[in-house]
C-alpha cells in the first residue's frame, strides 16, 4: 500500500493526541508558565537561547501574567491547526509556525523550571512533516525523521560506551543515588525509597538494568537499514520510556510521537512503482 493523504490525516491526530496528553501532564504538575510564575531565568551555553534573550522576552514574561498565559494559550493551540489545514496548501504555515512557536515556548518554559529542552524535540521536528503538500514530499519527510529519531536513540547508546559508564559496575547505583537523593530524605519510608536504597546496595544487580538499557539502545541501529524490524522497536521503546518513568521517575512520553514514523514507515512511495508517462 501507498502512503497517502488519509496516511497524513492519522499521522496529524497521533501526534495532537501525543502532544494533548503531554500538555495535561505538563498542567497537573503545575509546569505551564501561568503556573510557575517565574521570577528568575536560568541562561546557559545556548546560541538560540541567548539570540532569543537577546529580545528581552524573558523579561517581559517574568514581568507579565497575561503573557504568560497568552503563551500556554498558544502552545495548546497550535497544534489544531495542523488539524486544520493537513491536506491543503495551507498546512505549511501551520507546521512552520508550530515548529518555530514551540521551539521558542520550549526555551523559554526550559530557562523558568527544571524541564530540559530535550523533551520538547518532538513538538519542535515533528510539524515538519506537513512542510509539503505531496505523497512524495511527505514519505521523504517522514523517513528523515524516523532516521532522525533512531540516530538520536542509538547515539545515547554510544554515548555510554564514549563516557565509559557502561564499564562501571557502579554507573547505575550511582545514577540512582544523585536521581532520587532529595526523594530519599524526604520519603525514606515509602516502598519507592526501598526499591532505590535495594538498587543502589546491590550495585551489581542495578548495573544490569543499565547494561540492559544501553544494549536496548544500541538495538536502534538495525533501523537504519530495514525497516523489518520497526514494530518490534515500537514495543522496545514503549519499555524504555515506562522503565525510565517507573525507576527514573523521568519523563520521556513526548518521544513516543516520533514512533508514528516508524509505523507509517511501512508504507511504499506514491507512484514509485507507475510507468513513467511519456
Amino acid at each position: 500500500m501507498e502512503l497517502n493523504k488519509i496516511h497524513r490525516k492519522q499521522v496529524a491526530y497521533f501526534y495532537v493526541v501525543c502532544f494533548l496528553i503531554s500538555y495535561a501532564w505538563l498542567f497537573f504538575n503545575s509546569l505551564l508558565l501561568h503556573q510557575l510564575k517565574p521570577v528568575l531565568f536560568i541562561n546557559r551555553l545556548d546560541i538560540s537561547l541567548n539570540i532569543l534573550f537577546l529580545t528581552g522576552i524573558q523579561k517581559a514574561v517574568i514581568q507579565n501574567n497575561f503573557l504568560q498565559l497568552l503563551l500556554d494559550i498558544l502552545y495548546l493551540f497550535f497544534p489544531f491547526t495542523l488539524l486544520l489545514t493537513v491536506n491543503s496548501k495551507k498546512q505549511i504555515y501551520a507546521a512552520i509556525g508550530n515548529s518555530v512557536f514551540n521551539f521558542i515556548y520550549a526555551l523559554l518554559l526550559s530557562s523558568f523550571s527544571t524541564l530540559s529542552i530535550e523533551g520538547f524535540v518532538s513538538w519542535i521536528l515533528l510539524p515538519l512533516l506537513f512542510l509539503f503538500n505531496s505523497e512524495k514530499g511527505f514519505y521523504y519527510v517522514l523517513h528523515s525523521m524516523r532516521y532522525v529519531f533512531l540516530m538520536i536513540f542509538f547515539s545515547t547508546g554510544l554515548w555510554k560506551l564514549r563516557a565509559g559508564g557502561i564499564f562501571n559496575i557502579d554507573e547505575m547505583s550511582g545514577i540512582l543515588l544523585k536521581q532520587h537523593a532529595a526523594y530519599i530524605s524526604q520519603q525514606s519510608n515509602d516502598w519507592f525509597s526501598s526499591v532505590i536504597h535495594y538498587l543502589v546496595v546491590h550495585y551489581k544487580f542495578s548495573y544490569t538494568f543499565y547494561l540492559a538499557t544501553t544494549l536496548l539502545e544500541l538495538t536502534f541501529v538495525v533501523g537504519l537499514f530495514t525497516r523489518k524490524f520497526d514494530k518490534l522497536l515500537i514495543v522496545l521503546f514503549i519499555l524504555f520510556v515506562c522503565f525510565d518513568f517507573v525507576l527514573m521517575r523521568i519523563n520521556y512520553f513526548s518521544w513516543v510521537a516520533f514512533l508514528g514514523c516508524l509505523w507509517y514507515a511501512k508504507y511504499d512511495e506514491a507512484g514509485k512503482d507507475k510507468p513513467l508517462v511519456r
